[in-house]
């Protein structure tokens, strides 16, 4: 289950949630230190320390996304 949970729910909810994140908080750098944060703490209480590299993971797709988002956000209104 938690197979499952690591390669398939948690990238399609860090995916959601920064597109959600960015135009809720309209800034690419807030998600992905709230990712950061909450996947830091589920290493911490409920994981272990192998989950770490996830975390790093996880964080950088929301980073990505969010950046992705802004750029295209930024050359929409240029136009």
């Amino acid at each position: 289950m938690e197979y499952l949970l690591v390669l398939i729910v948690y990238p399609i909810f860090v995916i959601l949630a920064s597109v959600f994140g960015y135009f809720l908080f309209r800034k690419w750098f807030v998600f992905p230190s709230i990712t950061l944060i909450v996947f830091m703490s589920l290493t911490i209480f409920v994981y272990n320390s192998s989950f770490l590299i996830w975390t790093l993971i996880y964080t950088m797709l929301s980073l990505t996304f969010s950046l992705i988002i802004d750029y295209f956000q930024k050359r929409e209104l240029q136009y």
